[in-house]
């Protein structure tokens, strides 16, 4: 056995070291992302942010944070993997993200910021609809609020259309819990003009619209379970024709799922249509410190 006690330069020589092995490791993941955007091409795989693989992603991250981390904080490996993600969009498409930001606010940028890498071109939005209007630019993302009782402009149920250019809620932020960031507070759903894509651990969101202006939440709590959905009621916009109501359920969920005809079909009198309005991988869990 070696009596050796290396010295600084020592270490320093192996952090060099190890450093240019990371460089050539990230080198080869980018050739390997090229790869597969070339496959695509070639398979004619074309929507308009058709790259875009919400679910995939979130397994990624899953499967390495749940590996080993030597001390490194859960929100520095993931901020780490996200900022390679994102930079790596490029080989596909030039994306950017519109984020709703009211009165120029910061918080909701650093949280768009956050998940889609310092590389990524944004766009400030002061409105929920001019964040909309930007989903029909190419391969654009937009960033909005999650619904508050009380808010001055209701975005959610323009999605409630069967349309296959209606854009989608693919994803909710924060994605990794951070307690000391601005946001911690903050949550926000990531849209985009293609489907949600399933993870193994989602939740579906479901906006029903209602013969009723006042609909009674007991009364959709019972409908839905006795078609077998386990949802919660999560926000209600109501009109004099109508009110909408946004509904989480556990699961990826898909349009074509018999329990949406069921429901509708169970007291129509209350409810006029069911439409998926999107879905999102459930954030990890926060990191006990």
């Amino acid at each position: 056995m070696s009596d050796h006690i290396p010295s600084l330069a020592d270490l320093r020589r192996d952090i060099d070291v190890l450093d240019d092995q990371i460089l050539d490791l990230l080198r080869r993941r980018a050739e390997a992302v090229q790869r597969v955007a070339d496959a695509k091409d070639r398979e004619a795989v074309a929507t308009p942010v058709g790259f875009l693989r919400p679910g995939r992603e979130a397994q990624i991250l899953r499967r390495l944070t749940g590996r080993p981390r030597g001390g490194l904080p859960l929100a520095a490996l993931t901020r780490i993997w996200r900022e390679l993600i994102s930079s790596l969009y490029r080989f596909q498409a030039p994306v950017k993200v519109a984020v709703h930001a009211p009165n120029k606010s910061a918080a909701r940028w650093d949280l768009a910021r956050d998940f889609y890498g310092s590389t990524t071109p944004m766009q400030l939005c002061t409105t929920a609809s001019a964040v909309l209007r930007a989903l029909s630019q190419p391969a654009t993302l937009g960033i909005l609020a999650m619904p508050e009782e009380g808010e001055k402009e209701v975005w959610w149920p323009l999605l409630a259309s069967r349309s296959p250019d209606t854009p989608r809620i693919v994803a909710r932020l924060p994605f990794v819990p951070n307690p000391r960031g601005r946001f911690a507070e903050l949550g926000a759903y990531v849209v985009a003009a293609s489907p949600p894509e399933e993870s193994g651990d989602d939740r579906t969101l479901l906006v029903l619209q209602m013969n009723e202006a006042s609909p009674s939440v007991a009364r959709l709590s019972t409908l839905l379970s006795q078609v077998g959905l386990d949802g919660q009621v999560v926000a209600q916009y109501r009109r004099d024709e109508g009110a909408r109501v946004m509904v989480e359920l556990p699961g990826f969920i898909t349009q074509d799922d018999a329990r949406l005809a069921a429901l509708t079909a169970a007291d129509p009198s209350q409810i006029a249509d069911a439409v998926v309005v999107g879905a999102y991988a459930v954030p990890l869990p926060a990191e006990n410190e």
